[in-house]
């Protein structure tokens, strides 16, 4: 799933950071801005007990696929044949499994709306699929295990041929190549770890009262980019209430789920209120130079729970164009620099 802020390419630097600090790995380690689920998906499989959590809809179907599934359902009221996953993502993927509904409408070219998310053929398949999911859940022919990996692979696979640059706060004028690639629903990749792991939708500062753990990871939003509206389409996709939207890229209505790590006002008193609440062993903090909380800000509410330790990586920001020769020149402005604050409390 493309996603700002997405750590999958800096796992091994989060891992080698903690590391060096001696930290084990073991017990239980809580993603509290869960996002993908890749970092709680990678000390899932590393054999800690993963508390993971994120207040987005899209994110909650993504971590309980990632995270709080250890083993593949049968599917057996609707795979009638016994083929399990693989016979029902048969029947979701039959190009003859298309209708003209509310995706098609409102984010295909061919739809009353005009915008151009999806190929007119993609947005009709989307809509019959998701559709045809939400059938399934009224008829109780699917567990909720069974209902959050189908949700989960139309949407990782809708974003896979979205017609965007990055986010969804805005579709392309022109057709990425990608985009015009019929839709495919792929089987998640389900790990067992032998623990019951834990996942969430709640407001991390709120969450982070009721919890407790051996490794806190932190990774808010650090800028003024509210995700609900730069991925709106994926939580139309999750919540599927077909609500009324607005604006010229369909936007739905997000006041409930607007971050305060979004606002230079609120991000600091936040971030203190959720380090003072934490209870755990270690605190681990992502937070890159572009982030609305400075340095020293963050080295003020951190040292209130015990001696802080940096660790800084340089890598590439986040954009989903591949480099390229055209884009050559613009790689001096390409780089930031991502700051990892451990905190052993005490």
């Amino acid at each position: 799933m493309k996603y700002i802020g997405n750590k999958t390419r800096l796992l091994d630097f989060i891992d080698e950071s903690l590391a060096a600090e001696a930290i084990p790995i073991k017990g239980t380690f809580i993603d509290i801005f869960g996002g993908t689920g890749y970092v709680g998906r990678f000390y899932k499989e590393k054999g800690m007990k993963v508390i993971s959590n994120d207040i987005m809809t899209y994110s909650y179907w993504a971590q309980y696929v990632l995270i709080s599934v250890n083993s593949m359902p049968t599917f057996d009221k609707v795979a009638m044949g016994g083929g399990g996953i693989n016979e029902v993502l048969s029947i979701l993927n039959n190009p003859k499994l298309s209708k003209e509904g509310y995706i098609f409408e409102n984010f295909a070219p061919g739809g009353k709306a005009g915008r151009q998310y999806f190929s007119d053929e993609n947005a009709k398949r989307i809509d019959a699929i998701r559709d045809l999911i939400e059938q399934w859940k009224t008829d109780t022919l699917l567990s909720e295990d069974e209902y959050a990996i189908l949700v989960y692979s139309l949407v990782d696979a809708a974003d896979f041929v979205a017609n965007i640059a990055g986010t969804y706060g805005a579709y392309l004028k022109i057709w990425r190549s990608m985009a015009l690639k019929p839709i495919k629903l792929k089987v998640p990749k389900i790990f067992d770890n032998n623990t019951e792991n834990i996942v969430y939708q709640q407001d991390a500062n709120c969450l982070i009262k009721d919890i407790s753990g051996d490794i806190l990871y932190l990774d808010p939003p650090y800028n003024s980019r509210q995700y609900a509206p730069n991925f709106h389409l994926l939580e139309t996709l999750s919540v599927w209430d077909k609500q009324p939207l607005v604006g010229k890229s369909g936007q739905r209505e997000y006041k409930d789920k607007k971050s305060r790590y979004c606002s230079k006002k609120l991000a600091y008193n936040a971030l203190k209120e959720l380090v003072a609440n934490a209870k755990a062993t270690y605190i681990v903090l992502s937070y890159n130079d572009e982030g609305i909380i400075s340095r020293e800000e963050i080295y003020q509410i951190l040292s209130t729970r015990g001696q802080v330790h940096e660790h800084i990586k340089n890598y590439r920001r986040f954009r989903t164009e591949k480099d390229h020769e055209k884009r050559h020149y613009k790689a001096c402005n390409d780089r930031v620099l991502e700051r990892l604050y451990i905190v052993k409390t005490v």
